[in-house]
């Protein structure tokens, strides 16, 4: 959840420095419309995490020599 609230903390920083929160809101407000309504869909995190595939790719190489 590291990222999720990462993302929150970013947005929030993003609404407080921008000259326009107001549009912000409502592009969000747009966007839980279109969520509730079926047709915007958010997907699950299922790309491996960056050292997951670096490890995977050491490995492999140490395997190889």
């Amino acid at each position: 959840m590291a990222i999720l609230d990462d993302l929150k903390k970013t947005l929030t920083d993003f609404s407080s420095g921008t000259a326009d929160p107001e549009d912000l809101e409502r592009l969000q407000q747009f966007l839980k419309q279109m969520k509730d309504a079926g047709i915007a869909k958010t997907r699950e995190y299922d790309i491996p995490q960056p050292d997951t595939i670096g490890r995977a790719m050491v490995d492999a190489r140490r395997k190889a020599t």
